[in-house]
């Protein structure tokens, strides 16, 4: 009589069902990766994956629909990589804590600094065994994010990822900086800078913004480049480039407000007035708004990037996305006292020769 290989390795189990750790033995993969495939999550090739299912169809392995549904309910764990000196993290922080509660996940935090770079940061992260990962300005390798995506649910915010699958979530700094732009050539500024740090991330967005305003008007473009640090030390450096020149632009837009700060900082050192020499204009809204400095800047929402990404991580810990997905929020023109109506007779301005 032919024998039930189901039945014959029932009996080796002493009749009882079969298990997860059974189809993770008869596979040679780890319980986790079972578990991975059979709760809808990414993180497992399509070639394991057969093999995981094949063999709980052989010996009769069913997941236990209601103990997952109670774990789906149950409060998960994310993980937070971050750059504490990044001005923005005064107001994205908290956004995420609160976003984070609202939709009943716990936060761990994982700074970067001189001591614990990005890697180990996010290999900290993985040690508390987190259910998804949000990484804040990240300078990881698209490799090294392409393979971090596949073990772990990933939102990147503040750059922009085309080839990981990922949640991207980042201000939408194209529209916000040619609002700027376009806001200083309708008081009347033709010459207007823009300082950029090359080395910042996603810092060709933002400048796309300024050529097309300009071009869009017949204006030239007079790019200042910053290596290196882009905030206000990059700021100041720019300031020294632009303070050799025989005259300076009548308004200057900036990559961010650190670096606003610290080129109206070294001018005013060189005698300049802001706005009565020249008008400035920042990104972010975090020191922008401080009362000794009023900067006109770009406010990028806080809130809404918290809500995007946690949104986005949560459907992919549920399982419900895998494939990329990039969110960009709004960004609002913000004016303040650092912007006016060009003065051609300032000292700093050239004077046409008679």
């Amino acid at each position: 009589m032919a024998t039930n290989p189901k039945r014959e390795k029932a009996s080796a189990r002493g009749a009882r069902p079969a298990t997860m750790a059974d189809v993770a033995k008869m596979v040679g993969v780890s319980r986790q990766l079972v578990g991975l495939v059979f709760s809808g999550q990414p993180g497992v090739g399509a070639e394991t994956e057969a093999r995981i299912r094949a063999a709980a169809k052989e010996i009769g392995y069913r997941p236990n629909l209601a103990a997952q549904s109670l774990r789906a309910d149950a409060t998960k764990t994310i993980g937070l990589m971050f750059h504490p000196a990044e001005s923005s993290m005064t107001e994205l922080l908290p956004a995420l804590s609160s976003e984070a509660r609202s939709a009943n996940l716990d936060l761990v935090l994982a700074a970067v600094d001189e001591d614990h770079d990005e890697n180990a940061a996010v290999e900290g992260l993985l040690g508390h065994r987190v259910n998804g990962l949000i990484i804040v300005g990240s300078h990881l390798s698209v490799t090294r994010l392409q393979k971090l995506a596949r073990e772990v649910p990933l939102v990147s915010i503040g750059r922009r990822l085309d080839k990981v699958r990922c949640g991207v979530v980042s201000s939408h700094g194209e529209v916000g900086v040619d609002s700027a732009v376009e806001y200083l050539i309708g008081l009347g500024h033709r010459e207007i800078a823009y300082v950029i740090g090359v080395d910042m991330l996603d810092a060709e967005f933002r400048l796309a913004g300024y050529e097309k305003a300009m071009r869009r008007h017949g204006l030239p473009l007079d790019v200042v480049r910053v290596s290196g640090d882009f905030a206000e030390r990059g700021g100041a450096l720019a300031a020294d480039q632009m303070l050799k020149r025989k005259g300076l632009p009548t308004a200057i837009v900036c990559n961010n407000d650190q670096s606003a700060a610290g080129l109206t900082h070294r001018m005013l050192q060189a005698g300049v007035r802001f706005p009565e020499d020249v008008s400035v204009v920042g990104y972010d809204d975090t020191l922008a708004r401080y009362p000794y400095l009023n900067f006109t800047t770009v406010r990028q929402d806080h809130k809404e990037l918290a809500a995007a990404a946690i949104l986005d991580l949560t459907a992919r810990i549920r399982g419900e996305k895998y494939m990329s997905q990039t969110y960009l929020t709004s960004s609002k023109l913000i004016i303040r006292t650092s912007t006016s109506k060009p003065n051609h007779e300032s000292k700093f301005r050239v004077k046409p020769s008679k």
